[in-house]
């Protein structure tokens, strides 16, 4: 993220623009966008103050420490054959907080969880074993 305009050289622009210069002439002078100066003249003018807004982070993760992490693999640790969804609503149950599908998605695979749980089964007793290629024979 870049950093914010000083307040300092925000005045400074504006009243260069204030004190009669062509507002491209500040633009070149002060290296700063049109829609930047035409924003800043508009708040002086509605008595606004120029004054950079303070930094807001966003959300914090739903899995962003190592315990949220360890709970949920002791969760699909105990269900890993179980569905997202499902996982989801015991999330929220066990701590208040609800995730999205996508969400318990990224973080399964964070953890290494693959999608396919099942392994390798025997195939069906009622397909015929016969070579490749060759029609059953009905009884």
């Amino acid at each position: 993220m870049s950093k914010p305009y000083s307040l300092d050289l925000r005045e400074r622009a504006v009243a260069a623009a204030e004190a009669g210069l062509l507002q491209t002439e500040v633009v070149g002078l002060f290296s700063v966008s049109l829609a930047t100066l035409k924003r800043w003249l508009s708040k002086r003018r509605a008595g606004q103050s120029l004054a950079p807004k303070p930094y807001r982070p966003g959300p914090r993760p739903a899995f962003g420490t190592a315990e949220a992490l360890g709970a949920l693999a002791a969760q699909l640790a105990a269900d890993p054959d179980g569905r997202l969804i499902d996982h989801c609503q015991r999330w929220q149950e066990r701590t208040g907080h609800s995730v999205s599908v996508a969400t318990l998605h990224r973080a399964r695979r964070a953890l290494g969880w693959r999608h396919k749980k099942k392994g390798w089964s025997l195939p069906s007793a009622t397909r015929p074993n016969g070579p490749l290629g060759a029609k059953p024979t009905r009884p």
